[in-house]
């Protein structure tokens, strides 16, 4: 008896069980992915992701330009995003009106845009430089049927703010200390002594004694003379700066005020001072330097590293005659 109640108390159970109204995606069609992609990732020119793809690759990251062999780095988003905004400028107008290539909201101060409106110190032509007239002569690159288009959707982004691929609006970090200028002297004269070029070397009589170096050392939160650590190494390689030592530079009080970086017609001020002995040097010589500086946030900053572009180390460089 008690075997036949447990069977009909089964039957009656499942008799009664009812499936759960559940959705299968697979089976609504309202669910399925469109047919065609619709989506348009460039549709805003102004957005960011647009002006890298019918800006800055195709007309900026030529070989030998700006595909990671020259800042900007326009290889790829990111790059090119992290190498433009608040990032300092070594190129600059004879009155050193820049300080950042994209300064968010302030076209007319960021001078990524203003070199592709003028040769900003009559030397450096108009980006995209290829499309110069000094390169160009015929005016019949591509860039010149797109370029208004393109500057004014440039300009409208940085005065938009500059946002990133997200619609981000970027903040400003404390950026390292960078160099401004570097002058020598021989030790009791007041001439500069001159470079090899506007960007090349310093050169240095072989008969000379003792040379007084200046350092003009910017950073965007301290003076010249608030940095710490304040090193210097010398070597007459580029290769074994780990195995040298380190002297102190000097502090001055009250700075040396001349010319700043490529000889530009600005004054800078150098705080940063080093006495070196060179009577051990003969004509043909080099001697490279590095400097080593902090501020109030960052790690030591090295100038140059060995990742400077060429010109930067040979400005860091005296060669003796």
């Amino acid at each position: 008896m008690k075997k036949l109640l447990f069977i009909f108390s089964l039957i009656f159970l499942f008799s009664h069980c009812k499936k759960e109204d559940v959705v299968n995606p697979y089976d609504d069609t309202s669910l399925d992915p469109p047919i065609e992609d619709t989506i348009n990732y460039f549709s805003d020119p102004q957005a960011f992701s647009a002006l890298h793809s019918n800006v800055f690759m195709p007309y900026c990251a030529n070989s030998g330009c700006h595909d990671g062999s020259f800042e900007p780095d326009f290889r790829t988003i990111e790059s090119t995003y992290n190498t433009l905004i608040y990032h300092p400028i070594i190129k600059n107008d004879p009155q050193n009106s820049y300080t950042y290539r994209v300064i968010p909201g302030n076209s007319d101060m960021s001078v990524m845009y203003k070199r592709m409106l003028i040769d900003i110190d009559s030397l450096s032509g108009i980006m995209p430089l290829d499309a110069s007239i000094e390169y160009d002569p015929t005016q019949s690159h591509a860039w010149h049927a797109v370029k208004e288009k393109n500057i004014q959707n440039i300009k409208d982004w940085i005065d938009g703010g500059a946002k990133d691929i997200f619609g981000n609006s970027p903040q400003q970090a404390n950026l390292l200390p960078r160099m401004k200028g570097m002058l020598a002297y021989i030790t009791g004269q007041t001439t500069i002594l001159p470079r090899d070029g506007s960007r090349g070397s310093i050169l240095v009589p072989s008969s000379t004694n003792s040379l007084d170096l200046w350092f003009c050392i910017t950073d965007d939160q301290l003076s010249g003379n608030q940095l710490t650590y304040n090193k210097i190494k010398y070597s007459t390689s580029l290769l074994n700066f780990e195995t040298q030592p380190e002297y102190n530079l000097e502090i001055q009080s009250t700075p040396l005020m001349e010319s700043g970086y490529y000889g530009a017609t600005n004054i800078v001020e150098y705080y940063h001072k080093y006495t070196l002995d060179v009577g051990s040097y003969s004509a043909g010589d080099i001697l490279f330097f590095k400097i080593y500086v902090q501020d109030n946030v960052n790690n030591v900053t090295e100038i140059p590293t060995n990742g400077s572009q060429y010109q930067i180390v040979k400005y860091f460089t005296v060669e003796f005659i």
